[in-house]
């Protein structure tokens, strides 16, 4: 805080701030609980019936968005090696576990649907676990500057938080709260409003009969405010209940924000990240599954509540009779079987008042369409089902009716993808920030093969350019896995006809396997890295020292030229590229020789397969033998002949 601007001016802005921020979000807060209160209300009375419209296809919704398992994998940018890269996808994989990241997104995901926003918070980092501390804000308690709407734009926000006496106490000792000595220097207990929003939900739960009145005594409600001060820079603060004490200050200093400039300083963003699934663009507030469905839910209710009446009546009716002719109406209120009901005259002497059908085909009708209303913003409409008497076009209209639902919902999954991609930035940034101090960590990963332990060292994370961050779901839209994995099976012969070995084993581990197994380890395991894929990433460790390497003719040449490549610019020397020019050298000559016994085959002239100049042309198919691959190079276990070739080599 700036020495200029004294505590109680600050209080003053803060309090102006917050007031602005609940004035614009007290009416739609109402609103949501009002909704909650709907999705879950069991205070509908005895002899009363309600729809589960919201709540059946709130679940449908999210189940088919929410995945428990890391959808991330980070990318090279300028300056990062592949190292680097292995390090940060091996971690992600460890601390997705260590932080509960799955019941995080579960939450996460619950707020985006319902609420429309919902917001993690990525503040909070552990230097003794090494991890950050993720945690997702109750919308109810949380407000923000109207006048933004993209989170890293506004001037604040805020939330409340509820802190026990015992807990005041244990931050007072610890020197986290510093602005006052007792908890008894501050009001305890939570304003009405907020806890009417609790006790609103129980109430509809049947939890209690009546509200429980607002705690009080040992019960203390902190305002927690992110916000400016006077120099620019980013604070937090903590707040009591009457904004008259800040009992905690501190400044933002997590150098993630690059301003873009020349200078190497850093700022910091807010450390909050929002993940919506109806984006709507420049709108500080979107639309959620709630508002879509309230009225379809309440109109399905009443009309449910009318055909259960009209069902009762029918079972039990109403009825107009001649008291006259009616000796003894209590008849009329037994239900007992052959009942006679004595009349002096039957004809006009009783008749049922209430005839009709409860449920009719129109109300039926009706029902179906608010349904379908229902189910079409949200991408959980029915597909078709073919029926008899239909024209052949069923399963078409039916295979499109599905095509659209999953594109709904494949198009929320990349929206919902957006604040993924936010959240594991700020998880990137928070580990380049303290990476000196952490040292290593070690990360466990739990996969097809059991348990595996690899410690990362926090330096790979000291880089000037963060890296990039791929969000891939496995919830994209069915139907179009189901159309590319069927394309990929009728391709599939004419692929093993026209690739060589090499580029069919990249299409199966790259494309063609993805498709169909869920788990990217199986596919490390099946197709492990060849060889020469080991040994030519050895290599490179040793090419950008420019040390020189000779080219082993064995080798395969194709391999090692694509993964040298691999070396990134800032890092490529003259020994790669000497090393690369004589791979391609090597290659040429094997294909050229190739060639030649091709055409000889082709003449009928014959060809001696045992020489020399055809066991390097075979040493393809060679390489693609287990037995072969695994056995020691010939040319390596002699080097003295392969040095003598290679100086017969360059003299000639």
């Amino acid at each position: 805080m700036q020495a200029s601007q004294s505590p109680r001016d600050m209080l003053s802005y803060i309090q102006d701030s917050y007031e602005e921020s609940r004035n614009f979000l007290v009416d739609w807060k109402e609103r949501k609980v009002k909704q909650i209160i709907l999705m879950n209300n069991l205070q509908r009375g005895d002899q009363n019936i309600s729809s589960t419209l919201l709540l059946t296809l709130f679940n449908r919704v999210l189940s088919s968005l929410y995945d428990d398992k890391i959808q991330v994998k980070f990318l090279p940018s300028q300056g990062i090696t592949q190292e680097q890269l292995n390090s940060y996808n091996v971690l992600a994989q460890s601390d997705y576990l260590e932080m509960s990241k799955a019941k995080l997104d579960y939450d996460w995901c619950w707020d985006a649907l319902f609420f429309n926003r919902g917001y993690i918070e990525t503040l909070q980092f552990s230097k003794k676990e090494k991890i950050m501390k993720p945690h997702v804000i109750n919308p109810l308690v949380f407000g923000y500057d109207p006048y933004f709407e993209n989170v890293q734009d506004w001037r604040y926000y805020w939330k409340w938080l509820t802190k026990s006496k015992v807990e005041i106490k244990r931050l007072i000792k610890n020197k986290t709260i510093t602005g006052i000595k007792e908890p008894e220097e501050i009001m305890s207990g939570i304003d009405s409003y907020l806890w009417n929003y609790k006790s609103l939900r129980d109430q509809a739960k049947k939890a209690v009969e009546s509200p429980p009145e607002s705690p009080s005594g040992d019960i203390y409600q902190i305002f927690e405010f992110y916000g400016y001060d006077d120099d620019g820079d980013k604070h937090c603060y903590w707040i009591d209940r009457e904004f008259s004490k800040i009992l905690w200050d501190e400044k933002l200093e997590l150098d993630d924000l690059d301003y873009g400039d020349d200078s190497k300083e850093k700022g910091s963003k807010w450390p909050i990240v929002v993940k919506e699934a109806f984006r709507e663009p420049h709108s500080s507030i979107n639309f959620g599954i709630a508002d879509l469905l309230e009225d379809k839910h309440r109109a399905k209710s009443v009309l449910l509540n009318l055909a259960f009446i009209a069902a009762k009546d029918r079972a039990n009716p109403t009825y107009l009779y001649n008291p006259n002719k009616v000796k003894d109406i209590t008849q009329f209120f037994s239900r007992q079987i052959n009942q006679h009901i004595p009349v002096d005259d039957i004809e006009g002497a009783v008749a049922p008042m209430n005839t009709e059908d409860p449920m009719s085909a129109g109300l039926i009708q009706f029902i179906t369409m608010l349904q379908q209303e229902a189910n079409a913003p949200i991408g959980t409409g029915v597909a078709l089902q073919p029926m008899k008497n239909k024209t052949s076009n069923t399963a078409t209209e039916a295979a499109i009716d599905q095509q659209l639902n999953d594109m709904a919902q494949s198009l929320q999954s990349k929206i919902l993808q957006f604040g993924e991609s936010e959240f594991w930035s700020h998880w990137f940034h928070r580990y380049a920030k303290y990476a000196d101090e952490l040292g290593e960590k070690m990360a466990n990963i739990v996969g097809v093969k059991g348990i595996e332990t690899q410690i990362i060292d926090m330096k790979d994370f000291n880089t000037d350019f963060p890296p990039g961050v791929m969000v891939y779901s496995a919830k994209e839209a069915e139907y179009k896995e189901l159309v590319l994995r069927r394309d990929l099976m009728q391709l599939y012969p004419a692929l093993m006809q026209s690739l060589d070995p090499d580029g069919l084993r990249n299409f199966n581990k790259h494309v063609f396997f993805p498709k169909f197994l869920n788990d990217p380890s199986l596919i490390d395991i099946m197709l492990p890295k060849t060889l020469d894929e080991l040994k030519a990433e050895q290599e490179n460790e040793t090419l950008v020292k420019d040390q020189y390497i000779p080219v082993i003719p064995t080798e395969n040449h194709t391999t090692h030229i694509y993964t040298h490549n691999m070396i990134p610019p800032g890092k490529r020397t003259w020994a790669m590229w000497f090393h690369i020019d004589e791979h391609e050298r090597a290659l040429a000559e094997q294909q050229t020789m190739m060639m030649q016994a091709q055409q000889m085959e082709l003449m009928g002239q014959p060809v001696d397969k045992t020489s020399g100049n055809m066991q390097k042309m075979n040493i393809g198919a060679e390489r693609k033998s287990p037995v072969e691959a695994a056995s020691p190079l010939k040319t390596e276990t002699n080097p003295q002949s392969y040095l003598k070739q290679l100086g017969e080599k360059n003299n000639g």
